[in-house]
């Protein structure tokens, strides 16, 4: 059967704008056509050949193929989105949509240009373990600014993640699995349908694994936490309930809670090679123990969405979220910065959506209107500590006094405290007009969002333990801003669709946490895309071949300025300067080459160019006495600035098979992901090298003893066990990817 005549089954028509994404399934045994999935990228339940946005959608089944377990082994599988794990965190992930993302993404001051949300609710810090306790259902990565709809600083894109609704019958299912480096994983979901109108859903997951940097040496610290780095153990669960009020009310609510114990990722001093069995100090190039305590973040956040259907035309939609997240996170750098850091930091955050969804004139128009409001409260205590310029090697955690073979222990250099208040509001209004006589092939969608943001900050010195390298500061300000959004969609014929769309976003402005005047703030962040897609489909639904031509102009350029080690690696400066310009193709082809067999390709390419980028006049790291040779204020800097994680090349290509069998299927996946040199950093360049990784995995899958399904799956990840730098700590530290790794899962479904 074709995609055409399932569609038809349905009675519905697909319209073909270009949506660039893949949806790899988990199975491809006896598949006719390629499978067709439902997405909620314009907040409206839709095919997603019918969408004219440029999406990424993954289905459970491909994120558990795929070997997805959290939101990095996301980002590997698609080359639109990059991350890397924020330096002092492995529990805080920095993302990076067709070029634009936050390199410092654990601050409150600045926001993060790729939303992530939940069920519709935003997500403003990408903190803690909440991907492995959803029981979801697909992932929509939306590329491009998503002003009107998804405005919440959205201006590069977001991560949507939709979880499974409580299902009308009762069901369950358990997961066990282990690997090296002492992976141990365990998760379950059951589905309790309590009467015909009310049911809910229970999930819970856990798992531990050992560090793979093992921190050891000759002066281990008797009586101080040594932990190795990279180690991690983490819980969760979430509960969820529907209850149809009445034939046209429905409420759906869930709580989630999640806490992670992990160290941080470990940043050596040589670029050479990477560290495994032992840690490594930086003078001498000899084995050295470092005090490393444990971190922690825990998270916890209620949803509650109401929908109620006034007639076949018209809904109402009520979105409301609270979430909550507290970190103590951790970072011993003594094998390149002589440098450590303790933060103590917590969010609160509250949202409301309103949404007016209907349609109008025989459903030529349909649209969306809505208002929304955002505030977050959030604090952070931050202390430092050194080692100082001594002719040899200190611990910069080592508690004074204690013998580390050579000197004393660290300085601890005092603590900071900021306090943040961020309140946003916004109205918006989209539609979609089909004419009449045009049999559905033209579609004109018009959408436009007000947002007001308002954000004070307030920095202070520890009372017992003042900072000695920052001050007590304040700053206040508000900003505004006009979105819109322009698409034209046309299908010029059954098979060969076209769309073409204008869309703007914005981030709003703050200030930097760790600059030497807390009364600098910076303007918003403008974005503008233009976008041409192509979508098409061959041999009945076989063949899917989309491609995406855009260029994004942002104006008012958000550049971070880290201090170069070791004199000033405490501070770090953010302020506008100038415009850039990101002109990128991106192509999604798939190919049902057999009934069981599927090929999958994704690319992306990716050009920029900045202009107009001037060091301001009050920039301390690249200021100095006037008229000096350090002193660069009033200069451009253009050539010597970067884009950070904007790979001129990345892309992914897959391989699924499956063989049938009598009592289920075997089936085999395997992919090799690559991506080409980045930046670590826009303001000091910082070159990490090319990756590229091979993953694989062998399931045995639909297995049925009686009313349970059993799926048994071997898995790996980097099998060739590439050994390459991942990011750049200003020259000093150098942070690897990590070794092979590999593992088996049991699955169990009733």
């Amino acid at each position: 059967m074709t995609i055409m005549e399932k569609t038809e089954m349905v009675g519905s028509y697909i319209r073909k704008p270009l949506v660039a994404a893949i949806l790899l399934a988990g199975s491809v045994a006896a598949q006719a056509a390629l499978e067709e999935i439902v997405v909620t990228a314009t907040k409206r339940e839709q095919s997603l050949q019918d969408t004219p946005v440029a999406v990424s959608a993954y289905s459970a089944e491909a994120l558990e193929n795929l070997g997805v377990q959290n939101l990095t082994d996301l980002t590997v599988q698609t080359p639109s989105l990059q991350a890397y794990d924020f330096p002092t965190s492995t529990t805080n992930i920095a993302l990076f949509l067709r070029g634009f993302g936050n390199t410092d993404s654990q601050t409150l001051t600045i926001d993060n240009p790729v939303g992530v949300y939940v069920d519709n609710v935003y997500i403003a810090r990408t903190s803690g373990a909440i991907l492995d306790v959803l029981d979801l259902e697909r992932v929509e990565i939306l590329r491009g600014p998503q002003g009107t709809l998804f405005g919440r600083n959205s201006s590069a894109g977001s991560v949507n993640f939709i979880t499974k609704k409580p299902a009308e019958e009762f069901g369950g299912r358990v997961m066990v699995g282990g690997g090296n480096f002492g992976l141990k994983r365990l998760s379950a979901s059951l589905d309790i349908p309590i009467t015909d109108t009310f049911r809910a859903k229970i999930s819970a997951a856990g798992s531990e694994e050992d560090g793979w940097v093992e921190n050891k040496g000759p002066n281990d610290l008797a009586g101080q936490p040594g932990n190795d780095f990279y180690a991690k153990e983490q819980m969760g669960y979430r509960v969820a309930a529907t209850w149809d009020v009445t034939d046209n009310f429905t409420a759906d609510y869930s709580y989630d809670f999640s806490e992670a114990d992990a160290t941080p990722a470990y940043y050596q001093s040589q670029s050479d090679n990477r560290q495994e069995e032992t840690t490594n100090q930086v003078l001498g190039n000899t084995a050295y123990a470092y005090v490393l305590p444990e971190s922690r973040n825990e998270q916890s956040g209620h949803n509650l969405t109401l929908n109620w259907d006034l007639s076949e035309n018209l809904t109402v939609k009520s979105i409301t979220g609270y979430r909550e997240m507290e970190e103590t996170s951790i970072q011993n750098w003594s094998d390149t910065l002589f440098f450590a850091t303790d933060l103590d930091w917590e969010t609160e955050a509250f949202s409301q959506e309103f949404q007016l969804l209907g349609n109008a004139f025989d459903n030529q128009l349909s649209y969306i209107a809505g208002l929304y409001y955002f505030k977050e409260e959030g604090s952070k205590a931050e202390t430092q500590y050194t080692n100082g310029a001594f002719p040899g090697i200190l611990d910069a955690l080592a508690e004074p006094g204690a013998s580390t073979g050579l000197f004393l222990g660290g300085t601890n250099m005092g603590g900071a405290m900021i306090e943040t208040e961020l309140e946003s509001t916004a109205a918006f209004l989209q539609g979609t007009f089909r004419p009449a006589g045009m049999d559905d092939r033209l579609g004109i969608t018009l959408g436009t969002r007000y947002t007001e943001d308002d954000r004070e900050a307030v920095r202070t010195l520890d009372p017992e333990n003042p900072s000695i390298n920052f001050g007590a500061g304040a700053n206040k300000d508000d900003y505004s801003h006009w979105d819109y959004n322009v698409t034209l969609d046309f299908a010029l014929s059954d098979t060969v669709n076209t769309y073409v769309r204008v869309a703007t976003g914005y981030r709003a402005g703050g200030s930097a946490e760790r600059s030497l005047d807390f009364s600098q703030t910076f303007d918003q962040e403008e974005n503008t895309t233009y976008e041409l897609g192509l979508k098409s489909e061959f041999a009945d639904g076989r063949l899917r071949v989309n491609a995406a031509v855009f260029r994004s102009d942002y104006d008012d350029l958000l550049l971070t300025i880290s201090g170069q080690p070791p004199l000033y690696a405490s501070f770090v400066e953010v302020f506008n300067a100038g415009e850039a310009e990101i002109n990128g193709v991106e192509l999604d082809v798939t190919a049902l080459v057999t009934e069981n067999t599927m090929i999958t390709f994704n690319y992306t390419y990716l050009d920029w160019e900045l202009d107009g980028v001037v060091v301001p006049d009050q920039s301390f790291l690249l200021g100095g006495p006037p008229a000096s040779a350090t002193d660069r204020r009033g200069e451009d800097i253009s050539d010597s600035t970067f884009i950070p994680y904007a790979p001129e090349t990345a892309l992914s290509v897959s391989l699924d098979h499956s063989f049938p069998l009598s009592f289920g299927s075997l089936d085999f996946h395997v992919n090799y992901v690559y991506r080409d040199e980045v930046f670590s950093q826009p303001g000091l360049g910082l070159p990490v090298p090319a990756l590229g990784l091979v993953n694989g995995r062998i399931a045995l899958t639909g297995v049925e003893l009686g009313s349970t399904e059993v799926k048994v799956a071997l898995w790996g990840k980097n099998l060739t066990d590439e050994a390459e730098e991942v990011y750049d700590l200003s020259t000093a530290g150098h942070q690897f990817n990590k070794p092979r790794s590999y593992g088996l899962d049991l699955t169990v479904a009733f």
